[in-house]
């Protein structure tokens, strides 16, 4: 009988136990100890506003490029966070070299539609001669925009008639140019965080980008957040999806996910993902003695030219490049 007893004692010390074993339960040995210090680290994450204007956009990627030849040169690192306006607009220049806005300005003069006239007529106020008959008319419209956004040596002359070999030179400049830019970013180490501002979505249950895959969800979040491959940074997220995402029961594709909430701040791992928690007010490591916070700086591309960041966000998921990058 007093085996049972102190079997029964021993249970309910146990239960009684359970908020401090929980609590240490949370912690596991960093499998990079050797490589990265045990300490506080906070991972800065740049913010950068991508301009809706395209006027703004031609000055945005001018510094940008300005920035990835000063990050090469240097052999300098960064954490950026990126908008889906962006990436949309990159995915564009990386097939085509132009800008969705400069597609009405790229196509020959006497197949553009009213909508491409419309488009160009905005873009482009400057009264020129409309005699010359309507093809020729808006043929010299495009080259003067190329003339413009590409600030070529050769002054626009509204009394020339230009041509669709003028025009095509023009455009393969512009190009060029682009095309130097990506071959430039492909040779430097960014770490890039797109920021999905409405993670949400308004239907229960959906097809995902038209994929013969239907998802059956117990959360709101729009299925894209689950299958993005890159880093990710997830805007305002609920409360209730924060909870499953830290009891692991929300899977991620993507190695690192920042979570943007208003209950935790720290970091956790599932599943071999990353998650950073911003913004929240309780504290959550995952490795011991390892204290990883997020810190956001909204920035212009020019404050970017004097940063060199030591800590990208990935390094504690890839220790052994850290430390190669240190060693340098």
């Amino acid at each position: 009988m007093y085996k049972y007893i102190l079997l029964l004692i021993l249970a309910l010390s146990t239960t009684a136990c359970t908020g401090v074993s929980k609590v240490k339960e949370r912690y596991h040995r960093a499998p990079f100890e050797k490589e990265i210090k045990k300490g506080d680290y906070e991972l800065t994450l740049y913010s950068i506003n991508y301009p809706q204007k395209y006027e703004e956009k031609i000055k945005f990627y001018n510094d940008f490029d300005i920035l990835m030849r000063k990050l090469l040169v240097y052999d300098s690192t960064i954490n950026m966070i990126y908008s889906e306006e962006l990436k949309d607009d990159i995915i564009h220049l990386k097939n085509s070299y132009i800008l969705p806005e400069e597609v009405p300005f790229s196509k020959s003069a006497s197949e553009l539609s009213q909508v491409d006239r419309d488009n160009i007529d905005k873009r482009v106020t400057i009264k020129l001669d409309e005699k010359v008959g309507r093809t020729q008319h808006y043929l010299n419209k495009q080259v003067y925009f190329w003339k413009k956004i590409i600030v070529s040596d050769e002054k626009f002359n509204s009394e020339v008639n230009y041509t669709e070999l003028d025009k095509e030179k023009l455009v393969l400049q512009m190009e060029d140019k682009r095309k130097k830019l990506f071959k430039i970013v492909e040779q430097v180490e960014l770490n890039l965080i797109l920021k999905i501002e409405e993670p949400y979505s308004d239907k229960k249950s959906e097809y995902w980008q038209e994929k013969d895959i239907y998802i059956d969800r117990n959360t709101d979040l729009t299925p894209k957040v689950f299958k993005q491959q890159g880093y990710i940074y997830l805007n305002d997220v609920e409360d209730i999806d924060v909870k499953k995402i830290m009891g692991n029961q929300l899977k991620f594709d993507s190695k690192i996910v920042v979570v943007e909430n208003k209950l935790y701040d720290g970091y956790t791992i599932s599943d071999g993902t990353y998650i950073f928690f911003y913004g929240g007010k309780y504290k959550v490591n995952y490795y011991d003695g390892y204290n990883l916070k997020i810190k956001i700086k909204n920035v212009s591309l020019k404050d970017l030219l004097i940063i060199d960041e030591e800590f990208l966000i990935d390094d504690f998921l890839n220790p052994k490049s850290y430390k190669e990058r240190q060693a340098k």
